[in-house]
């Protein structure tokens, strides 16, 4: 009976492996591989609205080949393009580092785990980074680049991984959206955009502040063509500055679901919620159905009041900076 009951187990034992190897199969097979090429490159920004675009301020910033690996297709970004891959997707990043002469990227995205390899890559040469989107989640990605200072000049960007459930931030019921929108936070420093080798980073004074590198009223409102009102409305926060970042919603609470891709054990209401330099955080908003405090909405803006646009000795100093609308 004993010999009989072992074979039995055996059996059932080598079915299961079976099974564990047949369903290690299947996800594999239904992992897509995914390639993102990327440039970066020298650029502009207009920092002031489109009536007032008299001020040109330069940058780096990443942009996206129409060739693979040659930059003169490309034109730089700030931030740079938002990435969109799928959970379980096999990623490979391909960054051509098309700075001026001296510059080493280092390309990085931190909660990100890649495969053992290059990380950095001098002008002219392309760095090559590879892994698993095992974790949906907002991710930034951004060069390390001579000590921070190619972020500072505007080389950082999103990368969304998107749930394996259709509309839903993570693999929770809880984090379901209609609709969403990246927020990339960032500010800028004019005098070391126009010295950026040499400017004391001690002396480094933000005048611009910015929402998707725009500053209010040029910064894109969250809308949808079907309205926003009883919708759920997913706010995914990446704050690519020096310094932490509080942004105050009135007139309604955002449920904070997530902070740097890991979902909250215990997430929670808030009406200003501080994201940290570097980091990411998602939240979900219900829009009411009335009560906006504004004629153009719900005020999504710096709770530190950087709403200004260039420094107060600036004859063009003016109303904006980081503020936009969840538009009903």
């Amino acid at each position: 009976m004993r010999a009989i009951a072992n074979q039995r187990i055996r059996a059932w034992l080598a079915l299961a492996v079976a099974s564990a190897g047949l369903a290690l199969t299947g996800s594999t097979a239904s992992a897509a591989p995914v390639t993102i090429d990327l440039c970066a490159k020298a650029g502009s920004l207009y920092p002031l609205p489109t009536t007032s675009q008299t001020l040109s301020i330069p940058i780096w910033g990443f942009g996206v080949p129409s060739t693979p690996g040659d930059c003169s297709t490309a034109i730089a970004s700030l931030p740079g393009p938002v990435r969109t891959v799928n959970e379980g997707d096999l990623v490979t990043i391909n960054v051509t580092n098309a700075l001026p002469a001296g510059h080493t990227i280092s390309f990085e995205i931190p909660g990100v785990s890649f495969e053992v390899g290059p990380t950095d890559a001098d002008v002219g040469e392309t760095v090559t980074r590879s892994f698993t989107a095992s974790a949906p989640g907002t991710y930034l990605y951004q060069s390390g680049g001579d000590g921070g200072r190619q972020a500072a000049m505007g080389l950082y960007g999103a990368l969304i991984v998107r749930s394996a459930t259709a509309g839903r931030a993570y693999d929770d019921t809880t984090t379901a959206y209609a609709i969403e929108q990246t927020l990339v936070l960032s500010q800028i420093d004019p005098n070391f955009n126009n010295a950026p080798d040499s400017y004391d980073m001690y002396r480094y004074r933000a005048t611009y502040w910015l929402i998707n590198g725009k500053a209010y009223p040029d910064a894109e409102s969250i809308s949808d063509a079907g309205g926003t009102k009883g919708k759920k409305v997913l706010l995914r926060y990446l704050n690519a500055g020096y310094d932490n970042t509080t942004l105050l919603l009135l007139g309604v609470h955002e449920r904070v679901i997530a902070r740097d891709a890991r979902l909250l054990n215990n997430p929670f209401d808030a009406d200003a919620e501080t994201i940290p330099a570097g980091g990411t955080e998602d939240a979900i908003v219900t829009v009411p159905a009335f009560g906006a405090p504004s004629s153009q909405g719900f005020p999504l803006y710096n709770r530190q009041l950087h709403v200004t646009n260039g420094a107060a000795t600036d004859p063009l100093h003016i109303p904006g900076g980081m503020l936009t609308f969840i538009v009903p």
